[in-house]
């Protein structure tokens, strides 16, 4: 992979982005706001079929050397994949694409961020662990002062940083002044990642976000019908879901936003059939992205404890819902894939709670022990990466392929183990 810095080296190159979500935006935005621009996207996920992103064509890899001759083009193909670069890499040489330069705008100069507003939800699903009463993790929220700070910091340590996700554990429309917040992000150049359940009575608030425009709005969903999505987004109403995808609709059209909403559809054994059905034909009425993920069980705590043979009840019940268990998972996410020192949870990242805690990764939830910075606002990023080294649980997590189960790597198996259980789906 050529080895090149931003913006120095690009002149004279056809820049070809390599992932169209957060930070393939994050990437176009940067690009932009330093007067250069990208011929098209490239991403595999099937969701972006026929889409555009940014104004901006997103390819198959199968599609993209065909274009690069058609147009004369001298590429440079710039990987903006937070998590699956290794996957990336290996795709450029199955579709014959390894001879052209590429850069990754991923490095340990310059981390992703995610800065969680709020340390509280309004649902309590089982998946998360917002669904433990008594987690004892603090639920407060980072008031707009202090957020502002910590966007100052960033940029102060890491200018070259493309993009902010403005969520974790939290839900991050209960903040009152999350459109201010999108405001200051791109005030200071920045692309901005938020992720909902929308199960939200905030009409004004959704009318006032979508007029700041955030280049990413990932929505929560695990079902079309009550029935299934109750189940598994415990204490919300997929009708008000609904509706606000109507709401956020309309007021991209009045305001001519063009943020891309991304329905993220939680694969389960009883949601897998007519209720994905459904939801893809809304998607596609509303013209947003629908793409799929198989459900999860987290955070990387709740893991380990069931592979150490004390799994809690929540666990044990979701276990008897998900396509792939979590044994399944782990083993097919390492396949083909050789044991890792590294893991990009933790080289490439750092994650601000709503109480200024850093945290190992984003995998993790409680404190304690995997927290590396009590402040952020008083620790270097230096200090943070050095503290991460430290970390015990990290041992555990990279021995058990945590990592690449977190990461859902080698999609294939995970589809064919899917495949193979019945479905439990009534409307």
């Amino acid at each position: 992979m050529t080895k090149l810095k931003l913006i120095n080296d690009y002149e004279g190159y056809d820049l070809i982005i390599w992932g169209a979500r957060m930070t393939g935006l994050g990437a176009i935005r940067f690009l932009r706001h330093h007067g250069r621009s990208a011929v098209c996207f490239v991403d595999s996920d099937l969701a972006f079929k026929d889409k555009s992103v940014a104004s901006l064509p997103v390819l198959k890899p199968s599609e993209l050397k065909k274009k690069i001759v058609e147009n004369n083009w001298n590429p440079l193909i710039v990987i903006a994949v937070a998590l699956k670069e290794i996957e990336i890499i290996a795709a450029l040489k199955e579709n014959n694409l390894d001879s052209y330069p590429s850069f990754s705008f991923q490095s340990e100069e310059s981390p992703y961020f995610t800065v969680d507003l709020l340390g509280s939800c309004n649902l309590a699903c089982g998946s998360c662990p917002h669904s433990i009463v008594d987690h004892g993790v603090p639920k407060g929220i980072m008031d707009f002062e202090t957020v502002k700070k910590v966007i100052d910091k960033i940029k102060i340590d890491s200018p070259e940083t493309t993009h902010i996700s403005c969520y974790s554990w939290g839900e991050p429309l209960l903040h009152p002044k999350v459109p201010e917040i999108v405001d200051y992000v791109h005030q200071n150049g920045m692309a901005v990642a938020l992720s909902s359940n929308l199960s939200l009575n905030f009409e004004q608030r959704i009318e006032k976000l979508v007029k700041s425009e955030p280049e990413y709005l990932k929505v929560s969903v695990s079902g079309y019908y009550s029935k299934a999505y109750n189940a598994t987004h415990q204490g919300g109403d997929i009708n008000l879901v609904k509706s606000n995808l109507y709401r956020i609709r309309h007021y991209m059209d009045k305001h001519n936003s063009n943020m891309l909403v991304d329905i993220n559809y939680h694969l389960y054994r009883d949601n897998c059939g007519k209720n994905l059905e459904m939801f893809q034909s809304l998607a596609e009425e509303l013209g947003f992205l629908l793409s799929t993920t198989y459900a999860l069980i987290m955070p990387l705590e709740r893991v380990i404890n069931y592979l150490d043979g004390k799994p809690d009840i929540q666990t044990m019940i979701l276990q008897k819902n998900l396509l792939v268990d979590i044994d399944e998972a782990i083993d097919v996410s390492s396949q083909r894939i050789a044991k890792s020192t590294k893991c990009p949870f933790r080289e490439n990242q750092v994650n601000v709670n709503a109480d200024l805690t850093v945290p190992v990764c984003c995998t993790v939830f409680e404190r304690g022990d995997n927290v590396v910075a009590k402040n952020f606002l008083e620790t270097s990023l230096q200090e943070i990466e050095i503290s991460k080294k430290n970390v015990k649980v990290c041992e555990t997590c990279m021995e058990k392929r945590l990592p690449e189960y977190n990461m859902g790597l080698n999609e294939e198996k995970w589809a064919t183990v899917a495949k193979s259980k019945s479905s439990l789906e009534k409307n």
